[in-house]
């Protein structure tokens, strides 16, 4: 194929490339096509680490193994031959969220903000079927769309220093959910108690690029069950 999928690779650090892509009709088909270009690269001598974003693909390599050019050229080769739309993946993932609440501190500010009642905010964001664009900036963080233009929000100006693992939350026009805890400045509206990590799997994340996912509102009660069957 041709250059139509990429803009520009510009160096990332000095044992790095970052391509910039473009001309996708939409964020989930540029994101699945990262995570596939991603795979391929992995695999080629010297490259170190390939991590997709929703459009872009950095990848790092080994001096010692490759050079600058030589993995310059395997990052423009891949993204120029690689089939602009890789298969989707066929799982489908469904999400219990405790809304609101401690488990989601921003929900009541995300209600007043984009004039929502919570009933209104618990059904935009529970009927609508989600599609995993792509994991980062954290392990196992997946970023799903298309988001609801109600929900559509700006980050935090402070990120949090802490989230807890399952946390679900909303940033511009994506929905995400924290598989593992960590720092994070998406606006949070609630929170699973489905464990998402399991180190023993050798697929340990439950999200993978592609999967569909269905998210339904929990109890507090129903919450605790879960969360205690999953001990």
């Amino acid at each position: 194929m041709s250059h139509a999928h990429l803009l520009r690779i510009e160096p990332f650090g000095e044992r790095g490339w970052l391509a910039q892509l473009t001309n996708f009709s939409d964020n989930i088909e540029s994101g699945l096509f990262a995570n596939a270009a991603a795979d391929v690269l992995r695999e080629l001598p010297g490259v170190t680490d390939a991590v997709a974003g929703i459009d872009s693909i950095t990848i790092r390599f080994d001096p010692t193994q490759t050079d600058a050019e030589t993995s310059h050229h395997h990052l423009q080769n891949t993204i120029e031959t690689l089939s602009p739309k890789p298969a989707k993946s066929t799982k489908e993932i469904d999400i219990p969220v405790l809304y609101g609440g401690s488990a989601g501190p921003d929900f009541e500010g995300l209600c007043q903000s984009n004039n929502l009642s919570p009933e209104q905010l618990i059904d935009a964001h529970t009927k609508q079927h989600y599609r995993v664009i792509t994991l980062g900036f954290a392990p196992g963080f997946a970023y799903m769309g298309p988001l609801d233009e109600c929900l559509q929000a700006t980050r935090l100006e402070t990120p949090r220093p802490r989230l807890a693992a399952g946390s679900v939350g909303v940033a511009g026009a994506f929905t995400g959910v924290y598989s593992l805890p960590s720092p994070g400045g998406w606006r949070i509206i609630g929170r699973t108690p489905r464990r998402l990590f399991d180190a023993t799997n050798p697929a340990p994340f439950v999200f993978e690029p592609g999967a569909e996912v269905r998210f339904w509102s929990i109890s507090k009660t129903e919450s605790d069950q879960i969360e205690q069957q999953s001990v």
